[in-house]
C-alpha cells in the first residue's frame, strides 16, 4: 500500500470512529458550540427580552439606596396595574425592535443610550437630580439589554473589523481612520448643539412653564449664547453614539448578490409592488440602512420620551413630554440626512 494510500485510509477510519484531531467540526458537540447556534432565533428574543428586565429589576432592586431618594421626589407614583404594565411592555417593545432590525450589542448600547438620553438629560437639568442617581439609573438601562445581546448575538462585521473576513466589510479604511471619526462625531454633535440652542432660544421656555407643572429649574435654556460651548461638550457623546449607530453600519454595509432589487416593471405586478420598486426600490442598500435607521432611531427616542416622561415624572402632559421628545427626534433626522448627503458625495 502506497503512503498516500494509507494516509487516506487512516483519515477515513479516524472520521468515522469521530477523532477530533482529523476533524476539528466533530469536537463541536452540542454542549461546547455557542449558544447562538444552539437555540433558534425565537428562542433567542424571548429570552433577551426576560433578561432584560429581570437584569433591569434586579440591577435596581440592588442600588435603591442611590437611586430612590432622588427619583423618588419627582417621579409619578404609580397605583393601577395597567400603568405598571403599560411600562414593561413598552420596555419589551423596545428591545423587541432592536431585536428585529438586527441590533448587535454595539448597535444596542448607542440605541439605548440615545433613545434614553432625553429623560435623563430633563433629570439632570432641569429637575436637579444628582449625577450619581442619574448616571446609575442609566447604565443599568443600557447595560440590562446590552448583555443578553452580547450573550445571545454575534457582533456585526462593522463591529468587529479585526476578525472580519475580507470583502464582508465595505470602506474598512474610512471606518477605521480617526480624523474620519472626529469629523463626523463633530458633525453630529454640531447639529444636536444648533437643534437644542434654537429651541432653548424660541419656544421651548414656554413649554416648560405651562406643560411641566412644578418643574423647578429652567435655567439652563436662560444660558445664552455663552451656555452654547458648554451644550456642544455635553453632547459629544451623542454625536460619537449616533455616528456609530448611524454612519459606521450604512458605509460599512458590503453589497451583494442578494441585495439587487429588480427596477424593471414585471407583468401582473400590484400597484403597491410598483410603488415600492420605484421609491424605495431604487435607492441603494446602504442608503435604505441609513433611512430606516434614522426613522427607527427618530420615532423610538419620541415615543419612549412620551412614554417615559409623562408616564414617570409628576405633572408632566403628554404634550409637554411630546415637545420635548421632538426636539431630539428632528435632530437626529437631521444627523441622518447629513450623513447621507456625505455618503452620497464622497462615494462611500
Amino acid at each position: 500500500m502506497s503512503p498516500k494510500k494509507k494516509t487516506s485510509s487512516e483519515g477515513t477510519q479516524s472520521r468515522q470512529t469521530g477523532d477530533p484531531k482529523a476533524d476539528p467540526k466533530a469536537a463541536l458537540t452540542p454542549l461546547t458550540a455557542p449558544v447562538q447556534s444552539r437555540l433558534s432565533s425565537p428562542a433567542r428574543f424571548s429570552l433577551v427580552v426576560l433578561c432584560s428586565l429581570l437584569v433591569s429589576s434586579v440591577l435596581f432592586t440592588l442600588t435603591s439606596s442611590v437611586t430612590v431618594g432622588d427619583l423618588g421626589l419627582v417621579s409619578k407614583h404609580l397605583e393601577e396595574w395597567w400603568e405598571v404594565g403599560g411600562l414593561v411592555a413598552w420596555r419589551a417593545v423596545e428591545v423587541g425592535l432592536a431585536w428585529i432590525f438586527g441590533l448587535d450589542s454595539c448597535d444596542v448600547a448607542s440605541f439605548l443610550f440615545l433613545t434614553h438620553l432625553p429623560t435623563y438629560t430633563l433629570l439632570s437639568f432641569f429637575y436637579g437630580v444628582r449625577p450619581t442617581s442619574v448616571l446609575t439609573s442609566y447604565a443599568i438601562t443600557v447595560l440590562s439589554t446590552v448583555i443578553p445581546f452580547a450573550l445571545l448575538r454575534q457582533p456585526s462585521s462593522v463591529h468587529n473589523l479585526s476578525h472580519a473576513p475580507s470583502g464582508t466589510v465595505a470602506n474598512r479604511g474610512i471606518l477605521q481612520d480617526r480624523l474620519t471619526t472626529v469629523y463626523t462625531t463633530l458633525t453630529a454633535t454640531s447639529i444636536f448643539s444648533v437643534v437644542l440652542y434654537a429651541s432653548y432660544a424660541t419656544w421651548l421656555p414656554v413649554q416648560l412653564v405651562t406643560r411641566f407643572e412644578s418643574i423647578p429649574d429652567i435655567s439652563a435654556v436662560h444660558a445664552g449664547p455663552s451656555g452654547l460651548p458648554v451644550l456642544f461638550i455635553t453632547l459629544i457623546p451623542v454625536g460619537y453614539a449616533v455616528r456609530d449607530f448611524l454612519f459606521v453600519s450604512s458605509a460599512g454595509h458590503s453589497k451583494s448578490p442578494a441585495d439587487d432589487v429588480e427596477t424593471e416593471e414585471r407583468p401582473g405586478e400590484y400597484l403597491f409592488e410598483s410603488i415600492y420598486r420605484k421609491t424605495w426600490g431604487r435607492l441603494s442598500v446602504k442608503t435604505r440602512i441609513l433611512a430606516s435607521r434614522t426613522f427607527l432611531l427618530a420615532s423610538v427616542i419620541l415615543l419612549n420620551t412620551i412614554v417615559q416622561v409623562a408616564g414617570t415624572i409628576r405633572s408632566v402632559s403628554v404634550a409637554g413630554a411630546f415637545s420635548w421628545g421632538s426636539i431630539w427626534a428632528v435632530a437626529t433626522l437631521a444627523v441622518g440626512g447629513v450623513f447621507g448627503w456625505v455618503e452620497a458625495v464622497d462615494g462611500v
